[in-house]
């Protein structure tokens, strides 16, 4: 304790210095989120994933907490530093073990200097340097906010309403001093937009030139049990099977209103080279295809619309096609949460933001149908509703393709101005999809309750 009071203390009368003596302007925001969550029938071998549900599935309940911390440090009217810094990001309570952040003398809790970067207006444009978002890119929809390392520029002579951003992305270094062969990962991107009155239309073109692998020789391995100590060993190396991953992806965006009507699409493309080999084996092909459209209608305190969203599926996985983009971009989106079950953050259905999304149903892609209202009661409280139906978009292994239908309930309390409480349920009729992958017996339906504590400063 006497550590983190010291460090708490010595950040505070270096900010205060540094404030008296340049003038700068510090603003902090954040929030601390308190959840809890009851799943059952849910497969205890991957968290909250009802994969594979069978009658032996047990429960799942868990208490989950985060604390965000965003400080943003101008230095003029020209340069400013933002930060964006995690404690306990999605952590279990009751588990004090790493999660991939740095312990910095806490214990084993976790801390994560998820965000940092630069900021600088000039005569050119605008420059953002450091570690930037990354990977949300416009609507929800394939969204998975995280970072990245990146340079990026949004050059001045480009007027309004249009807008370009041109930027390389570091994804992975390996040719620094530690190794001198050319097998680095890197992402080229320029984005253009237009925005207007009631309208905002993007798209962009991405090219991901991936050589982490290009130069494998020699890596592969061979394990073994040691029938001296009956444990899985290393013992051999044998050469490896080198491939470049040089993919194209194609994003386009439209949010538009019309009156009290709103539309919302989101669509890709993804080409290229999943694995391009050096030596005879087959090369492996990616193309892959989805979209998203949610139409809807305001009425004062009403908001009632309709969802669809598809991802193509690969109906076999064994040949020289990737047509699953799911098994691409990591499921539907991390950001993407219109249903609970289905794209709920602790489900990993089709998602992978706290628990990997089901492999199956990402080689078998996705449609799903869906209507949803929200209804603002007074200022305090607000109502949501939705009703979903999903199912895959192919059928490996002749396998049925209903996924289910799911249906949601939520209620958000204001208990202060920063401070809100919010309970939902959510239940899913599990189709045939389920039953055909089902570990033992018939799959179960699914239920989920939750509630979530949100203080924000």
């Amino acid at each position: 304790m006497k550590k983190i009071i010291s460090t708490v203390a010595a950040f505070g009368l270096a900010l205060g210095m540094a404030s008296a003596a340049s003038a700068l302007d510090l603003t902090v925001t954040g929030k601390y989120v308190l959840e809890g969550y009851y799943m059952n029938q849910a497969d205890g071998a991957v968290g909250f994933t009802p994969a594979v549900d069978s009658d032996d599935a047990g429960s799942m309940s868990a208490w989950v907490h985060t604390f965000l911390f965003k400080p943003t440090l101008k230095v003029n009217d020209k340069i400013k530093m933002v930060s964006d810094i995690r404690f306990l990001k999605d952590t279990e309570m009751g588990d004090k073990t790493n999660q991939g952040g740095t312990s910095m003398g806490i214990g084993d809790r976790e801390v994560d200097i998820h965000k940092i970067y630069m900021e600088w207006m000039s005569p050119l444009g605008k420059t953002r340097l450091g570690r930037t978002p990354g990977g949300a890119w416009a609507g929800d929809f394939l969204s998975s906010s995280s970072n990245a390392d990146r340079l990026m520029w949004w050059p001045s002579f480009v007027k309004a309403p249009f807008q370009l951003l041109v930027f390389t992305q570091k994804s992975v270094e390996n040719d620094w001093y530690t190794s001198n062969n050319d097998s680095d990962s890197d992402l080229y991107k320029a984005d253009l937009t237009y925005k207007a009155d009631n309208m905002l239309m993007k798209a962009a073109y991405n090219y991901i030139n991936d050589k982490t692998h290009s130069d494998d020789a020699g890596t592969a391995a061979v394990w073994s049990i040691d029938q001296a100590t009956g444990l899985n060993a290393l013992t051999a190396a044998v050469p490896g099977d080198s491939y470049d991953h040089q993919v194209h992806k194609i994003e386009l965006y439209a949010d538009m209103t019309f009156d009290n009507i709103y539309v919302e699409f989101e669509g890709a493309y993804v080409t290229g080279d999943a694995r391009d080999y050096d030596s005879n084996t087959d090369d492996i092909d990616v193309e892959a295809y989805g979209a998203m459209l949610d139409v809807g209608m305001k009425m004062g305190d009403l908001d009632v619309g309709a969802m669809y969203f598809y991802a193509s599926g690969d109906d076999d996985t064994a040949d020289d096609d990737l047509e699953s983009l799911m098994s691409v971009t990591g499921g539907t989106g991390d950001d993407f949460n219109p249903y609970y079950i289905l794209t709920g953050d602790h489900s990993g259905m089709l998602n992978s933001d706290e628990y990997a999304q089901n492999a199956t149903m990402s080689s078998a892609g996705v449609h799903c149908i869906g209507l949803h209202s929200d209804y603002k009661v007074s200022d305090q409280l607000s109502l949501h509703g939705a009703l979903a139906y999903a199912e895959a978009d192919e059928e490996p292994n002749n396998i049925d393709s209903e996924y289910g239908w799911e249906v949601d309930l939520g209620a958000k309390y204001k208990l202060l101005d920063n401070l809100t409480y919010e309970v939902r349920a959510a239940y899913m009729d599990t189709g045939d999809f389920f039953d055909d992958n089902a570990t033992a017996g018939e799959s179960d339906d699914l239920y989920m309750l939750s509630h979530h504590l949100t203080m924000t400063f």
